[in-house]
């Protein structure tokens, strides 16, 4: 619980209130064999004589709510707390690379279905809570961002990396990021156990580097699981780790501070646990402002590297979508996936052995 969250918990106990008022909605929401999003559309959409690209425009993000709802939180939609909200917008801005306008207005149609369920009488929804209105004074949606990642060239990329980023940590951040396509909470909360490098004396010196049972007859390869805080994949997976990365990994670690911390990447100062935020100062400080956002143009960031892989493999390698969906970890057919040692093993050897040698040969060099 963060400490705003708290603060929250605290005060709403004082005066006998709640901060999910709510979740006591939810089951019997579960229950009903009807939709009340539907229900909106149907006497507020439908019946307006509307065009059939407005009507499209209002049915798209409540089609992404409900979606995003199922998949990620044990929640019926029209229940939400503001952190469900906030995960939402969150997940657009970040990892659907949505303008924070075009998330503005995706809070403000749920924010319209949500107030049509506090003025009807049948719909027992507070009339001083709105969870989509809530979140949007918390999240910045403010300024117009440039539509598209900036594009830069592979070998601009390259004399970035062996010209500027000197430090040993910054570096393997970096380059790990580039070459797995990783989000900064993914690297972030990589251990020791999750990532295995073939050299005896990175083994004789972490005695739980590459224990992981996933990583069992995989070497040099690095597991991500799905499930750890902010992780927010769909999937877990195993991914091949190459020669560059390798080296630049063995730097790292060979000069780690050794202080019994479980996770890989560690702070400057202090040896703790790196930040996700700490993860994106990394980035910034040595990409901005010659990269930093413009009148076209996104800045470039810790979510650079991810857009980055996936446009190489989906365009430069015209990789099956399938297989870009396991390197990223996103949702493949057949839904949610059970957190259970054999759900786990069966997923990853379906799929990995299809990737491994492949990825290995079409991985863009960096020449570092």
């Amino acid at each position: 619980m963060s400490e705003n969250q708290a603060t929250h918990e605290t005060i709403a106990q004082a005066f006998g209130r709640t901060t999910d008022p709510l979740a006591e909605y939810d089951g019997r929401f579960k229950q009903l064999d009807v939709d009340p999003f539907q229900l909106w559309l149907e006497e507020q959409v439908y019946t307006k004589d509307y065009a059939k690209g407005t009507v499209q425009a209002l049915e798209r993000p409540i089609d992404q709510w409900c979606e995003f709802m199922a998949e990620r939180h044990d929640r019926h939609p029209a229940v939400p707390t503001t952190s469900h909200v906030m995960d939402f917008a969150h997940y657009y801005l970040e990892e659907r690379d949505n303008s924070k306008n075009t998330v503005g207005v995706k809070l403000g149609t749920l924010s319209r279905v949500f107030r049509y369920f506090q003025s009807e009488p049948a719909f027992p929804h507070p009339t001083d809570f709105n969870p989509f209105d809530a979140a949007k004074g918390k999240i910045d949606l403010n300024g117009d961002d440039p539509k598209e990642p900036r594009p830069i060239p592979l070998e601009e990329l390259r004399n970035v990396l062996q010209n500027e980023v000197k430090h040993v940590r910054d570096r393997a951040l970096i380059v790990m990021q580039f070459k797995l396509g990783l989000r900064a909470s993914e690297t972030a909360n990589i251990k020791l156990s999750e990532i295995h490098i073939a050299n005896a004396e990175l083994q004789d010196h972490y005695e739980e580097l590459g224990t992981h049972p996933a990583l069992e007859g995989r070497p040099n390869a690095v597991f991500i699981p799905h499930d750890r805080e902010r992780n927010k994949s769909e999937r877990p997976r195993v991914l091949p780790l190459d020669d560059e990365l390798r080296r630049v990994l063995l730097q790292y670690l060979l000069c780690r501070p050794d202080n019994g911390e479980p996770w890989l990447f560690l702070s400057k100062s202090g040896g703790k646990k790196v930040g996700h935020t700490n993860i994106n100062d990394v980035w910034k400080k040595y990409f901005r402002p010659e990269y930093g956002p413009n009148e076209r143009y996104r800045g470039v960031s810790s979510h650079y590297g991810r857009h980055y892989f996936t446009t190489w493999f989906s365009i430069e390698r015209e990789w099956p979508r399938d297989l870009i969906k396991y390197l990223r970890g996103d949702r493949q057919s057949g839904g949610k996936i059970r957190s259970t040692r054999d759900a786990i093993d069966s997923y990853i050897h379906a799929w990995y052995e299809d990737i491994e040698d492949r990825y290995r040969e079409d991985i863009y060099k960096l020449r570092i």
